[in-house]
């Protein structure tokens, strides 16, 4: 009886002590594992390349940071990069977002390059990116709600460099390097608070592409930006262009 007593008690120290490495492993591996699965869904969502060169979760507190976020264009537009984010920090509201809703209490992000394509046929890598959003949502089969984007309390930007490519026409290629580094917004909660910030960049650092729909279907015409009072131009249905009728 005793030893049967005696080698129970050793196979409990032994469960225990692999329960113990096996949580000391989850925990060690916790970010690899994040990283990956994180990497996996937005190829997935966005059909784009991307790497993470690292993913924390807080352990303690609902923080998520991120280095070196890259995503790459498709070959359809070249293969380059789209963006690249050095650095991502989150803190969210836990209780909100069990209840499917997405609350920031803080967001940091290091923008370090965009860069729009567009192709020979005039659509840019953007309009790619949305077709394919809707594309899955009207595939999707799932029940499941979705979460709800509650806003973000304090956004804190930094923007490096900004590049329009196009193959359509090559005129209209710019990079600009913009420099900001702590651009903070409060109680953002859509893009539209974002389009003051938007404009300001447009007009100091002169990047057109930014003033431009860049969402919109992609059509023949290229667009030129606002055309001067008085001498607009009239497009017939076939995208030619004619000079107003003469009074």
């Amino acid at each position: 009886m005793k030893k049967l007593f005696k080698w129970i008690f050793r196979l409990f120290l032994v469960l225990v002590v692999l329960l113990v490495l096996l949580v000391a492993l989850l925990i060690l591996f916790l970010d690899p594992i994040a990283k990956s699965l994180a990497e996996r869904q937005i190829r997935q969502q966005t059909g784009l390349g991307v790497t993470i060169g690292r993913l924390s979760i807080g352990l303690k507190s609902p923080t998520l940071a991120i280095e070196n976020l890259k995503l790459l264009n498709t070959a359809e537009f070249g293969g380059s990069s789209f963006v690249d984010i050095p650095e991502l920090r989150v803190s969210y509201d836990l209780e909100a977002l069990r209840s499917r809703k997405l609350h920031l209490e803080m967001m940091r992000c290091n923008l370090g390059e965009l860069h729009i394509v567009q192709n020979k046929d005039g659509k840019t890598n953007l309009q790619a990116l949305q077709e394919r959003r809707k594309q899955q949502e009207s595939g999707s089969g799932s029940s499941a709600p979705a979460v709800e984007f509650q806003g973000i309390d304090t956004l804190t930007l930094a923007i490096g460099r900004l590049k329009f490519t196009s193959a359509k026409d090559t005129s209209r290629n710019e990079e600009t390097y913009v420099g900001y580094k702590n651009e903070t917004l409060k109680n953002v909660k859509s893009v539209k608070d974002l389009e003051p910030l938007i404009a300001r960049v447009s007009l100091e650092k002169n990047v057109r592409f930014l003033s431009e729909n860049l969402l919109q279907p992609a059509t023949g015409a290229v667009p030129t930006g606002t055309r001067p009072a008085g001498n607009e131009s009239l497009k017939s249905p076939d995208g030619s262009t004619d000079s107003p009728p003469k009074k």
